[in-house]
């Protein structure tokens, strides 16, 4: 949904990326006319590609390696910041690096760490380590699988005759416990979730940033969130409507368009909501819904 992010943050004078990536937005940003993109990304292999791409920016690209909660500190100040843009999840170029672990579709060590130096459970350790009852509770809160204890059932017993270490091996005993289905997504996609936000704490990052971002915009000043599961979703709508020094811009969340959809089938769950920073002294309750006009920009 680049042409949308440009359209709500484009040529302002200073955004933030709090997920750079390989610098998709960010470059498309810059080109519009931003004078100063601050790119945030605990994934430093994405951070090294992004910088690659946007070297021709020279300084108006400020790169900030680090998770969400810690990168921004001290780079941007307070009430300083014309835009801030999440863009959530795990990117196509990390699903297709089998030895990173976060896809289910070529085989690799079940890491799904996003920063692979930071010295925390990997998958395989939840995989392996968790009690059943914990497992099963995980899969149901952040992958949202109905089938929760099922597949933690399966797993269990799984890794029993031995460690589960591989992205093959835990995609195949989650099909083995849940079936496939000719033209549905493969069985395994929800468990895949759950343990990647878990492993790297997705939700709470989040949750910590949001503030971080209402406080860092100046008045007029917009924060832009593009999440792809219900969970990540909710977390924005509720915060948005929680702080009252923000203004929502998108009455329901945007979503892509067919032709988008069409050229990136994995921009199908995506979907993007916007608030602005509005004066102390306006009154959020002016704008109950939505913009003052019911509209969106």
């Amino acid at each position: 949904m680049v042409n949308e992010v440009v359209d709500l943050l484009g040529g302002r004078p200073t955004v933030v990326d709090m997920t750079v990536g390989a610098g998709g937005h960010a470059e498309a940003l810059l080109d519009s006319g931003v004078r100063r993109l601050v790119g945030v990304d605990r994934d430093r292999a994405a951070m090294a590609r992004a910088e690659r791409r946007l070297a021709r920016f020279g300084d108006r690209f400020v790169p900030a390696p680090g998770p969400f909660s810690e990168a921004p500190v001290g780079v941007v100040e307070p009430g300083r910041a014309d835009g801030v843009l999440f863009d959530l999840g795990v990117s196509s170029m990390q699903l297709e690096e089998a030895e990173r672990g976060f896809g289910y579709r070529a085989d690799g060590p079940l890491d799904m760490r996003m920063d692979p130096s930071n010295d925390g459970p990997t998958a395989a350790d939840l995989v392996n380590d968790l009690p059943e009852e914990e497992l099963a509770n995980l899969l149901f809160e952040l992958g949202e699988e109905r089938q929760s204890r099922r597949v933690a059932r399966a797993i269990v017993r799984a890794r029993a005759r031995r460690r589960i270490e591989t992205t093959d091996e835990l995609a195949g005993v989650v099909a083995g416990a849940l079936g496939r289905r000719p033209g549905r997504a493969h069985p395994a996609r929800r468990t895949f979730q759950a343990l990647r936000i878990a492993v790297n704490r997705e939700i709470e990052e989040l949750s910590t940033s949001l503030p971080w971002a209402a406080s860092v915009l100046a008045p007029g000043g917009r924060v832009v969130v593009l999440s792809y599961h219900s969970l990540e979703d909710r977390t924005v709508k509720r915060f948005v409507r929680s702080e009252p020094t923000l203004r929502p811009l998108t009455k329901s969340p945007l979503r892509p368009s067919a032709e988008e959809m069409a050229r990136n089938p994995r921009s199908r769950s995506a979907k993007l909501r916007a608030a602005e920073k509005v004066d102390p002294l306006d009154s959020p309750s002016h704008f109950p819904g939505g913009s003052a006009d019911g509209s969106t920009p």
